[in-house]
């Protein structure tokens, strides 16, 4: 005998509170991390936190005094771009293993996936799964 839908909805309620405890270990994790990046000529160094937000910039040589302005601006521009980058993938590594292979998630913490389309196909497969065995009552 196959289980009942009593005993699927246990171990599927089981299966969403082990994944809430994965994902607020994910966010615990998120709160303390920094990726910092050297830009390459070493003139300065750019810190995120795990959403991308640049929370220092240092200058740890004197390099940068003898660099243009547009060439400062940019070099910032860019360093920054890698910092926050790495942090994105890191944050997409640290939940990947949360959600399934299907899931885009750096493309969700990007922003460049359509969540509405996302949410409509989540619908539609809910709709084509076969429902709890009948009971003969009616």
């Amino acid at each position: 005998m196959s289980t009942s839908w009593h005993e699927e909805i246990e171990r599927a309620y089981a299966e969403l509170e082990r994944s809430q405890e994965a994902i607020a270990q994910v966010q615990r994790d998120m709160s303390d991390r920094r990726v910092t990046v050297t830009a390459p000529n070493r003139a300065l160094v750019v810190v995120v936190d795990a959403s991308g937000t640049v929370v220092d910039i240092t200058f740890p040589t004197r390099a940068y005094r003898s660099m243009a302005g547009p060439e400062l601006g940019a070099l910032l521009i860019e360093t920054i771009a890698e910092a926050r980058q790495r942090a994105t993938d890191e944050l997409a590594s640290m939940f990947s293993a949360l959600l399934p292979d299907s899931m885009p998630i750096a493309d969700l913490i990007n922003g460049t996936t359509d969540i509405d389309q996302m949410i409509n196909e989540g619908m539609r497969l809910i709709r084509d799964q076969p429902g709890p065995p009948s009971t003969g009552r009616g």
